[in-house]
């Protein structure tokens, strides 16, 4: 079955359509491009709902992702959807705990400057993007951590610290607990 038609098929948001769409793809690890490709397609009408299969690839097998790395971090600024930009948020997530990862069997970190710059740019609009509250705790988290890195230009967290500072009394419950764990790990 084509990857266009088992996304087109899913009617909601539904955690069981989402899953029965990931196993899908799971099953055809040969289709996880073109899924990525429907993802980061915001001329294809349904690229939110593949958004939705994406991140739960990634919960289940990273690596379908990971092949395609230049290609997805290349990509994350095309997304400009809300309910597509968490589901995105939180996969970039996985990949940045992914990098930092203890339990990582190959020798080391896997991102490189080119992905960790596309993932900064891309964390920052959300961010201060008009976007749920969700895909913004993802935003900050990313920030803070690739923000950690010896080789990361000096200004991001600066920058990360001034924008929970100034945003933090104005959101939601929800960005305010984050903002101030960030904050006071950031002092």
């Amino acid at each position: 079955m084509p990857a266009k038609t088992i996304i087109e098929q899913m009617k909601t948001a539904a955690r069981l359509n989402r899953l029965q769409a990931a196993d899908y793809f799971l099953n055809h690890p040969e289709e996880s491009k073109i899924l990525l490709q429907l993802t980061f397609d915001p001329g294809y009408a349904y690229h939110y709902k593949a958004a939705w299969v994406v991140e739960f690839v990634a919960l289940k097998k990273l690596d379908l992702i990971l092949q395609h790395l230049d290609f997805f971090t290349e990509s994350l600024l095309l997304i400009k959807k809300d309910s597509a930009v968490r589901p995105v948020a939180k996969t970039t997530h996985l990949i940045v705990q992914k990098h930092f990862s203890k339990t990582q069997e190959d020798t080391g970190f896997f991102l490189n400057d080119k992905h960790i710059q596309s993932i900064i740019t891309a964390a920052f609009d959300w961010l201060i993007g008009n976007f749920r509250v969700a895909s913004k705790v993802h935003a900050m988290q990313i920030i803070f951590e690739l923000g950690e890195l010896p080789a990361t230009e000096n200004w991001i967290l600066p920058e990360l610290k001034n924008i929970l500072s100034e945003n933090i009394f104005q959101q939601t419950a929800g960005y305010r607990s984050r903002a101030k764990k960030i904050l006071k790990k950031l002092k």
